[in-house]
């Protein structure tokens, strides 16, 4: 039996699977003494990019269950993998364009891709995390940092134009001597993978849905989220494509570029710059941020040595750092951090577009207005 679901859910198809069993008690076990699930060598060590390289492509998907997480395929080629736990938390990486580059950094996964700089650990893939739940952090990892345990799979379904991952995850506290570990926040996350448009040539988008539902899991207590700037919807870039390496940008929907998007409030950025296979290419990476999802105007951390991330809840470490553009100085769309009540949710949306060549203004706006169409599933 896998450590991380029970053998009906593996023998059974992909395709709308829906799962009861789950050794939920083995990883509250774990985190008890301070353990971190192992991910395979497979899952963490190889590259796969035989699997990433596409030629010309009918955009049809499939989900492949892997006993220690969930392949997504376009034409046989691997777009990206849920890994049910990275660390402390579950990942999606690698993630590929439509013509097989790896579009985020490999570090720490993979560590043996050489001039890719080994920073930020916690960086890696897309992820969902954030530095200041109820006085704890889990953005960052080790001793004293909670962690987000993969609980379940509830759906997985796939066929024709996309695929996708219906999850719970446990928000736990850090395992401390003489204390027990305990879930704070209870997430149901959505990615649903698509994307089938040929750009030019064979150069095909890769586009992920991103939706999470938070609720407390103390009935009695609220959740209280801190006012910091670490966090929260994230994608670490390829080294190739930092904004302060030759030939990087970054954009964003009020018409900041570089430095100048971090701290600002916009509806939607994108980074861009060569990828690591042939630097004549240029490829990007966008968020959108859906309007209905919690405080879509929150301001982002996005920095030139590649982290790009969606902060809903920082406010006090941007002001006065961040660069008086028209954006900057207007005054903050909320006020810092959030008090969660008992029995009420938060709701997040999120678009991630890789995409070839650069996005301009207009173009961002216009997939924007595609994405405002979209509506927000979980319940």
């Amino acid at each position: 039996m896998s450590i991380l679901a029970s053998p009906r859910m593996w023998g059974r198809s992909c395709r709308s699977l829906r799962v009861e069993n789950t050794l939920f008690a083995f990883i509250c076990g774990a985190l008890l003494v301070g353990e971190v699930l192992w991910v395979s060598s497979v899952a963490v060590g190889q590259d796969t990019s035989a699997l990433g390289r596409s030629g010309a492509a009918t955009g049809a998907y499939k989900a492949v269950q892997q006993p220690d997480r969930v392949d997504f395929l376009r034409d046989g080629k691997l777009i990206t993998s849920y890994q049910f736990r990275s660390g402390s938390k579950p990942v999606l990486w690698p993630i590929h364009a439509g013509d097989g580059h790896r579009m985020t950094r490999s570090y720490p996964l993979d560590a043996t891709i050489p001039g890719e700089a080994h920073d930020h650990p916690h960086h890696r893939g897309l992820w969902m995390t954030f530095g200041d739940v109820n006085g704890l952090d889990w953005w960052a990892e080790g001793d004293g940092k909670g962690l987000v345990a993969h609980t379940k799979v509830l759906e997985v379904s796939d066929g024709g134009k996309s695929a996708s991952i219906t999850a719970e995850h446990d928000w736990m506290t850090p395992a401390k001597e003489g204390q027990t570990s305990v879930a704070v926040l209870k997430e149901t996350c959505r990615y649903v993978i698509h994307g089938n448009a040929v750009i030019h040539g064979n150069a095909e988008e890769t586009v992920i849905d991103c939706e999470y539902l938070w609720r407390g899991v103390d009935a009695t207590k609220p959740v209280v989220f801190g006012d910091t700037k670490e966090g929260m919807f994230a994608v670490r870039v390829p080294e190739s494509m930092r904004g302060d390496k030759p030939g990087g940008e970054i954009l964003n929907s009020v018409g900041d570029r570089g430095g100048d998007t971090w701290g600002k409030s916009a509806r939607w950025v994108d980074y861009s710059g060569p990828v690591a296979h042939n630097n004549s290419d240029v490829h990007g990476v966008a968020i959108l941020v859906h309007p209905k999802s919690f405080r879509a105007n929150g301001l982002w951390h996005v920095r030139t040595y590649g982290l790009f991330a969606h902060n809903p809840f920082g406010i006090k470490d941007f002001l006065g750092n961040r660069t008086k553009t028209a954006s900057g100085t207007a005054e903050p769309p909320h006020e810092g951090g959030y008090e969660l009540k008992p029995g009420e949710t938060l709701h997040f949306y999120y678009r991630v577009i890789f995409h070839p060549d650069r996005w301009t203004i207009e173009h961002g706006d216009a997939r924007m207005k595609e994405f405002e169409k979209e509506s927000l599933e979980l319940k």
